[in-house]
C-alpha cells in the first residue's frame, strides 16, 4: 500500500525539482539562480612560453595571481591554457557581470604592478554563460 501511493508523490516531487532547475531556481535554496558570467582572454606574448621566464610568470600567476582572484567577491574559477609558444587562453568565471568586470580590473591592475602586462597584448570576450556543466 505504501509503495503504490508514494510513487506518484515521489514522481511529482522529482518533476517539481526538475522544473525549478530548468527555470533557474535552486531546488535546495528555493530561489532563482543568477546566470553566471564568463571572461575569455587571448594573450599574444612577446616571450617564448616554454622558456624559464614564462615558467616563472606562470608560477607567479598560480600563486599570487590566483590569490588576487580568490579575494574578489563573486569569483568562481580560473583556468589558463598555453595554446602554443606565444599564445595563452584564460577563462574566468564569475557570479555576475558586475563582479566579473570589477574583479578582472583588479587582476589586471595586479598584472600591471608586477610587470606581466608588459609581456603580451590582450583580446577579451565576455558574456553570460548559457550552457554549463
Amino acid at each position: 500500500m505504501w509503495f503504490s501511493t508514494s510513487i506518484p508523490t515521489i514522481l511529482r516531487g522529482f518533476a517539481f525539482v526538475a522544473g525549478m532547475t530548468l527555470q533557474g531556481v535552486s531546488p535546495v535554496e528555493g530561489k532563482i539562480a543568477a546566470p553566471r558570467y564568463l571572461r575569455v582572454s587571448i594573450a599574444r606574448w612577446n616571450i617564448d612560453l616554454y622558456s624559464a621566464e614564462a615558467e616563472r610568470i606562470f608560477h607567479q600567476i598560480e600563486t599570487d595571481g590566483l590569490a588576487v582572484f580568490r579575494a574578489q567577491p563573486g569569483f568562481v574559477r580560473y583556468r589558463l591554457m598555453r595554446a602554443d609558444r606565444t599564445t595563452t587562453i584564460a577563462v574566468a568565471e564569475w557570479e555576475s557581470e558586475q563582479l566579473g568586470q570589477a574583479g578582472a580590473e583588479r587582476y589586471r591592475a595586479w598584472m600591471r604592478s608586477v610587470g606581466i602586462m608588459d609581456r603580451f597584448t590582450l583580446e577579451t570576450h565576455a558574456g553570460e554563460i548559457v550552457v554549463g556543466s
